[in-house]
């Protein structure tokens, strides 16, 4: 069976950007060389499940951060690309959970954004949530929680590291 895990950072009034879209808030790990705990994590993975929105602004870093891992990107638009480890979707939530199934993954990442992690919390997908809080307040943004229902999680576990970054781990009850 495969595991849903939403790891994403918000700022500490809960945003997981600007509202043009921008995170240039959050902390590169050139920033005293901490990664406050993604190495360990991205080891854990098999794939990775992101919006078309977060793959566009992905695709503005450079080189291309996830190689390695199968990269499911919803959409409804017609994109492309010559990577062959990036697969575009356009069914939804349910072909991407009928996929990562039939290839016998187990621990899939929701990168983001709002939408999709919504789409996923809401279809109670998620099994586990980890939610990195960077003790930066933006004032406004876009939310990490766009329209869920209301669930009730448990906590599994808190870290905090140096950088003032805390961790929280949540798994679904």
């Amino acid at each position: 069976m495969t595991n849903f895990i939403l790891h994403v950072a918000i700022s500490l009034d809960g945003y997981i950007a600007r509202l043009d879209g921008d995170i240039d808030w959050l902390p590169s790990s050139e920033e005293g060389g901490e990664d406050n705990g993604y190495g360990k994590f991205y080891n854990s993975i098999d794939a990775l499940v992101m919006g078309a929105t977060t793959y566009e602004q992905v695709l503005g870093f450079g080189d291309w951060p996830y190689p390695g891992k199968l990269s499911y990107v919803l959409t409804s638009r017609n994109l492309s690309t010559v990577r062959t480890d990036t697969f575009f979707v356009k069914g939804g939530v349910e072909e991407v959970v009928e996929d990562v199934n039939k290839k016998g993954y187990k621990r899939v990442w929701l990168v983001g954004g709002g939408k999709l992690a919504s789409s996923f919390i809401n279809r109670g997908l998620v099994d586990e949530y980890i939610i990195a809080v960077i003790p930066t307040i933006l004032g406004s943004g876009i939310s990490l929680y766009q329209s869920v229902l209301e669930l009730k999680l448990d906590l599994i576990e808190v870290k905090s590291y140096s950088s003032g970054v805390a961790e929280l781990r949540y798994k679904k009850k």
